[in-house]
Parts: C-alpha cells; structure tokens; sequence
C-alpha cells in the first residue's frame, strides 16, 4: 500500500532535515503512517479534559425540604353559593313633616345614634309654637275662672239662692273651657313634635352612604332623605337549596370567599322558610367589622353531605399544573417520589386527596415547586 503525502509537506520535512533529502518517498510514507498511529494513540490513551472535570465536580447537594405526614380527618363534600355582602343595618331615613331642606350631612360622613343627618327649615314651626303656647295660657286662666265660678254656683245651688240653671250654666261653661284647652294642648304637642323631628337623627350608628335630596329642595312627609349604612355590622345573605339546608344550623363555622381571600363567617340565621320556584332558603351569615364592604360578591362554602373520613394533605402540598394536579412524598432512600392525585372538599387549609399515598406520608409542603422526581432531599428538622 502506498501513501501520497503532499508535495508542499514532503518539502517542508526536507527544508528542516537537510540529510533526509536522499530517502525514499516510500520510506517517507511509512514513516508517515507510524507518526499518524502514535498520535491516535496518545489521543485515546489520554485522559480528556471533560472526563478529569466531571471527576472533580462534586456530587449536587440534597435540597432542603419541610415535609407534614398525611393525616385522617372527617370532612364533608362542599357546595359553592353565591352570596352579597350587606349590612344588617341599611335605612333610607325618611322626613316625618313637610318643609324646605335646610342642610343634608355630606356623603361618607360617620355618624353616631342620635346625630342629626337632615334638617329642615323650622321657621313656620317656631311661629305655630309661640301661637299656640299663648293659646293654652289664654284657655288655663279662663278655665280656672270657670272653675271658681262653678263652684260658687254650686254652694248657691245647695242653699236654694240659685235656680238649678244658673248652676249648670256654670258648669257647662268650665267643662267646655276644659275642653277647649284639651284640645290646644294636643294641637301644641303636635306643633312640638314636628318642630323637634324638623332634625332628622340616626337611628344607629353608621356611615352616610347617599343624598336622596338636596338643601333648597321641599320634603314631604315620607320624602326620603339620606341613606344611611352600619359599615360595622355587616353579614352575608345566601340562598342555599332546601335539600342541604338540614347540613346546616346557628353558630356554625363557614369559609367565605371575598376578593380572592378567605374569611370565616358563621351562620347566624337560616329562615324556615323556602321559595316555591327556587326551591332554596335564605341564610344569612356573620362576617367580622371590616372583613368585607357592603356590596362585594362572595361565594360561601357550605356542605352537601354528611361528613366522611377522608386522607388529607395541606393546600401547600398541592402542585397544580394544566395536565394533572400531584404532590411530592419523601419516600424511604430520602428521594422525591411525584404522585398524582385527585383532589375533593376542602376545610380549614386541608384539602382531601385520592391516589397512591397513605396516612403518614410525608408529603413536601415547601421547596416541592423546583424538584425532579428521584431527587435527593433533606428533610428541614425544624418542620
């Protein structure tokens, strides 16, 4: 077999060794072949540079975790309502008499019970009032001279000085001015009453929410006035099918969903009776001062079914993706196993969860979002 080196090469070897100039292209070419052989050789004997690196590259530490073991617990399937949030206070505060608007509080104002919120023009009043507390004096003086009268008329009467008509005369003329006084008496009190109810006042305590009229505007008796809401005394109104609704009683624990957030709430009334077209009852549920404002929409978790047992796991556990929902167990050479699951009801921050896993697993609750099935981990003693 013979080897052609190229001509430029062949020259370059004679340039560097001169005394070779003499030998052989033959002898060339083997000593050719015998430079190639040595160095693919020397290229796999060698130790590569990767292989030596991978050497030294130390193994990748085991990820910190913190784990809760599953655990058995009674739960019951939930259903979803949809609910408002009001205020068990919500009035439209109405004039009792007629006049002009004299002054409205201004919208968003806190008011305590008691507080004018609306007042009315009470000149017209002030006037009936002067009027008529003259009139009752007017009708008191002259009741008290009938009196007298007719009491002098009677002692007359019964030493025979008087016919029996002069005494009644007497008589007559006081009852009729006891009467008379009677009667302006009332017509002052009603006076009274209207002028003191020209200020309209809170019934409770509460938040201006709307003007219904405006100063300079004339009120009517029923005209309203002013809306007024107790922002600190707020629940959730539901309507819940009756065939549920013996899942429920008074004073029990709810979870409510408000704004993307969970808030507890409990059931402070459930009215006995149901809608004939709805078939549902009306449940109204109590929420702390400030956990919601009047108007949001809320979704009100309450059960469907009796309470079961059921294996349950954190809702820190869960790994939800758009193919599958699973979680991540510690199993016994201390690697990451991924088990997919399903899940069921949901209460106080454990979720119900059906797939190969048992009670007392240890389930990861943190570092599981970043974990590959296999990988070493290491349990956080502090959890």
């Amino acid at each position: 077999m013979k080897l052609y080196w190229p001509r430029a090469l062949l020259d370059r070897i004679k340039q560097l060794f001169p005394k070779l100039d003499n030998v052989s292209r033959t002898k060339w070419s083997v000593a050719g072949l015998v430079l190639v052989l040595l160095g693919v050789g020397m290229f796999y004997l060698w130790p590569s540079t990767s292989a030596t690196a991978q050497q030294k590259t130390p193994e990748k530490e085991a990820t910190l975790v913190a784990v809760i073991p599953v655990k058995i617990v009674r739960m019951a399937p939930k259903m979803a309502l949809a609910g408002t949030v009001i205020a068990r206070n919500d009035s439209k505060l109405a004039s009792e008499v007629e006049g002009r608007v004299a002054w409205v509080a201004e919208v968003g104002s806190n008011v305590k019970e008691g507080d004018v919120v609306a007042r009315l023009s009470n000149n017209v009043l002030a006037m009936q009032l002067a009027s008529q507390n003259a009139n009752v004096a007017r009708l008191s003086a002259s009741l008290r001279y009938n009196r007298g009268q007719a009491a002098r008329m009677q002692r007359l009467y019964s030493s025979k000085a008087i016919a029996q008509s002069q005494r009644d005369e007497a008589v007559s003329a006081r009852d009729m001015t006891a009467a008379e006084l009677g009667q302006a008496k009332a017509q002052l009190e009603q006076t009274q009453y209207q002028f003191d109810h020209s200020e309209i006042r809170a019934p409770f305590n509460g938040n201006v929410a709307a003007r219904l009229i405006n100063a300079g505007e004339y009120a009517s008796p029923g005209k309203e006035i002013v809306r007024l809401v107790d922002i600190n005394s707020i629940e959730v109104k539901a309507q819940a099918p009756i065939d549920i609704a013996h899942f429920l009683h008074q004073d029990q624990a709810i979870k409510v969903q408000i704004q993307d957030k969970t808030v507890d709430a409990h059931v402070r009334a459930i009215v006995p009776v149901g809608d004939e077209l709805s078939r549902t009852v009306e449940v109204r549920l109590t929420l702390a001062p400030g956990a919601a404002l009047v108007g949001d929409a809320a979704k009100v978790m309450v059960p469907s079914a009796r309470p079961h047992t059921v294996l349950a796991v954190p809702r820190d556990a869960l790994i939800l993706r758009e193919e599958s929902t699973y979680i991540f167990k510690v199993n016994a050479k201390g690697e990451a196993a991924r088990v997919a699951i399903e899940t069921g009801s949901e209460d106080s921050g454990l979720v119900e969860v059906k797939g190969k896993i048992a009670k007392g697993d240890s389930v990861i609750v943190q570092g599981a979002e970043l974990l590959e099935p296999g990988q070493k981990v290491r349990v956080n003693p502090t959890t």
